[in-house]
């Protein structure tokens, strides 16, 4: 990778996109082999025009985190939005209905009484019918337990599942299953101990919803760290992979499959510029707590001709700084592009406005991150 020739104002939002087809094509071809449809969900990269790329690549529809993200989507006539948070705030109620008029086939998920009735008031007042699905929880077992959004016990979980198909203005398409807690357990057979436990739930879901006449038609769930092993179990219809397109500095650090096969490409990157010299080994740049993600516990990664060894250190808002190992003689000079990889790619993709194509090391494009913010 050589990118300190770009020709780009500093910080940036960069994209390989010869990686991000790449990554496309490979879980795109991973899900026709396994018989499993594909909703990729774009809360990794808030872009329409990747949207498109992922339906264009096999996709059947896509995911979407925010009612925002759906209306962008929805704006740049993309089939088959599954919105996989709860809406209950009676203020976009009005933004909800515009949503069903531009996309009839939207699905939506619930996860109380609450929420059923929200939707069917909506419905009712529209004279519409919409497609629910029940977000289920089974985040909330095992020993990695993270208690989030979803029905908390099956019983409930029937209960509103019937209560759906006796709504004649809601459609009952089936259930959700995240379990985003997991996907970043670095250890493979650790990750698939813990995703049993999930697994084992999800089928005795399934299976008492088949008992009471109410099988659900699409099982929606898996992530990147853990689409293959969710593939195996059989026991859900399409997967909601999101990161796999970028595939950051953590996603590197999990051992996707059991043979440590790296199956993604890295392909986001914040181009970054030198702007101050503290000695021959440290230099501050332009890239701090604004222009890439925090939440992680891992730091972003420097890349390209560094020496082995090379760290980034956040130095506040505006600043990072780049140490190159003490033994190397490298020197970097006055601004000289450096290339970061993110921790984390959704949160650093939402901090800016436009991503740049980069195609055999030059812009090529750019894209607009259209759904970014709210």
């Amino acid at each position: 990778m050589n990118y300190k020739n770009l020709d780009i104002s500093t910080p940036a939002l960069l994209i390989d996109k010869s990686n991000l087809l790449d990554n496309m094509k490979i879980m795109s071809k991973y899900a026709k082999k396994n018989k499993i449809n594909l909703r990729p969900h774009t809360k990794s990269h808030k872009t329409s025009k990747i949207a498109k790329m992922q339906i264009k690549n096999g996709a059947v529809g896509i995911c979407v985190a925010t009612l925002y993200e759906a209306e962008i989507m929805s704006k740049n006539n993309i089939k088959g939005i599954l919105l996989t948070s709860p809406i209950t705030n009676k203020s976009n109620k009005i933004r909800i209905k515009r949503l069903l008029k531009s996309s009839s086939d939207i699905m939506v998920v619930i996860d109380s009484l609450y929420g059923l009735n929200f939707y069917a008031n909506i419905a009712s007042e529209s004279n519409v019918k919409i497609n629910i699905l029940i977000d289920c929880d089974i985040m909330g077992i095992g020993k990695n337990k993270i208690i989030r959004t979803g029905v908390k016990n099956i019983k409930e979980i029937i209960k509103l599942a019937s209560r759906i198909n006796k709504n004649k203005n809601l459609i009952y398409k089936g259930i959700t299953a995240y379990a985003g807690d997991i996907q970043h357990i670095n250890n493979y057979n650790s990750r698939k101990i813990e995703t049993s436990f999930r697994h084992r739930y999800l089928k005795s879901i399934i299976e008492q919803l088949n008992t009471k006449n109410l099988k659900p038609t699409i099982v929606s769930g898996g992530g990147t760290g853990s689409f293959d092993i969710d593939t195996g179990s059989k026991l859900f219809t399409e997967l909601q992979t999101g990161s796999y397109i970028f595939n950051d500095v953590e996603y590197d650090n999990v051992n996707i499959y059991k043979s440590n096969k790296k199956p993604f490409k890295s392909s986001l990157y914040v181009a970054s510029s030198i702007i101050s010299i503290i000695d021959n080994n440290n230099y501050i740049i332009d890239a701090g707590l604004k222009a890439l993600s925090t939440d992680s516990k891992l730091l972003p990664k420097p890349l390209g001709s560094l020496p082995p060894g090379t760290k980034y250190k956040f130095m506040g808002d505006e600043h990072g700084k780049i140490t190159i190992p003490k033994k190397s003689d490298k020197r970097l000079k006055f601004g000289e592009i450096i290339i970061i990889q993110p921790s984390h790619c959704d949160p650093t993709v939402n901090l800016y406005n436009k991503c740049y194509l980069i195609n055999k090391g030059k812009i090529s494009n750019y894209f607009e991150v259209d759904a970014r913010g709210y």
